[in-house]
């Protein structure tokens, strides 16, 4: 396949190619079981929409004059989901992300302005990115241990902070490992902390947040539980067509943003010109779920991982599963079922997400091949 793009520009097939891709996607989308992405999409009624740039510049409720942006939308997907966070919306700065990794950014940036002197304290089993959070703002990384479950070791977090007493702590609390969908207890984090001193706390929540909200064991994780800021995805459990996430922050932390001159705007923003049309595709995803039909969609993902548990067991796999998570680890398979059912593997362990896409039928086909 020739993708050169050449000095003379080519001609009328060139689409060709994107389609074939977009086929192959479709034909991948059958046994796509190990990354917590939701391939149950379908967003073409936006198609006659892609005829104009769409922007957004700035924070979402600044009022910026050269507007191609859709900010009524953003502002509701931010409330709705400060809502479901624990939070009073009124009272809630947030704004619509490039994805968690941005989410993340922005709330630890948030607790080092705060904090400047405080070190970066996470799980070994946070996203990859925390670390690499730390040396982007310069802080020191105090990596903790997880227990079994994937959660963070609250007894080393408190004997890290204990030996660094009095320097304040910025902590990122995960809730959704990514090998074991592990959740960290904020509770137990806060008790730990305490040696620190002043402390800001960002929740991780991009995979496992709405699943473990609307799930029967409801592991406390937002805003009401002591978050100061939180990150929840987009493109996973709500699921949309391009990486996309939240970010929503105690609105005192982020102060009264800086106004930009020649746009007459105010940003607190990372980003600046960010992606117009995200914030649409979630407001359409949430207003046609709705909090009740977000709450079935949680518990038929959940029923599902435990099909997926009854049935991997059944085979002699030994799978396990956080019972407020999606995520279900059991022992890795030969490597040419792991590409065949694009299984994420770590060691010994392979991974299957029950994301809305995964149906019963495909655990079933998935346990035939592993037999």
């Amino acid at each position: 396949m020739d993708l050169a793009v050449t000095a003379g520009g080519t001609g009328p097939g060139d689409l060709d190619l994107v389609y074939r891709q977009w086929e192959r996607q479709h034909e991948r989308r059958a046994n796509f079981l190990g990354y917590p992405v939701n391939l149950d999409v379908d967003y073409r009624v936006f198609g006659e929409l892609l005829d104009i740039l769409w922007i957004t510049v700035g924070d979402p409720s600044n009022g910026y004059h050269a507007r191609l942006d859709l900010q009524p939308f953003e502002r509701e997907v931010v409330r709705f989901l400060a809502r479901v966070a624990g939070a009073d919306p009124d009272h809630t700065y947030g704004y619509v992300t490039s994805g968690g990794s941005e989410s993340n950014l922005f709330g630890v940036h948030l607790g080092r302005e705060r904090l400047p002197d405080a070190p970066l304290y996470y799980s070994a089993a946070a996203h990859y990115t925390v670390e690499r959070t730390a040396r982007l703002l310069r802080m020191e990384p105090v990596p903790v241990p997880a227990m079994r479950d994937g959660g963070i070791d609250v007894h080393a977090l408190r004997a890290a902070c204990e030996s660094r007493r009095g320097r304040g702590a910025v902590v990122v609390a995960t809730v959704g490992t990514t090998v074991l969908g592990g959740i960290d207890s904020l509770a137990g984090v806060l008790r730990a902390v305490e040696p620190a001193g002043e402390r800001h706390l960002h929740v991780d929540a991009a995979l496992g947040g709405l699943v473990a909200r609307f799930a029967a064991h409801r592991p406390a994780w937002g805003f009401d539980a002591g978050a100061d800021s939180v990150a929840i995805s987009g493109h996973k459990l709500i699921g949309t067509p391009i990486p996309c996430g939240v970010v929503l922050a105690r609105e005192e932390w982020v102060g009264t943003p800086a106004e930009v001159e020649y746009l007459s705007a105010a940003d607190s923003t990372l980003a600046c010109s960010r992606n117009a049309l995200a914030p649409a595709l979630l407001w359409y995803a949430l207003r046609r779920l709705g909090q009740r039909g977000l709450a079935a969609r949680v518990h038929r993902c959940l029923d599902t991982a435990e099909y997926a548990v009854e049935r991997l067991a059944a085979a002699g796999f030994r799978p396990w599963r956080n019972p407020a998570s999606v995520t279900v680890v059991f022992e890795r398979p030969p490597e040419h079922l792991c590409r065949r059912w694009r299984l994420s593997t770590t060691g010994a362990l392979a991974q299957l997400i029950a994301m809305p896409h995964v149906t019963r039928a495909m655990i079933d086909r998935f346990v035939a091949d592993l037999r």
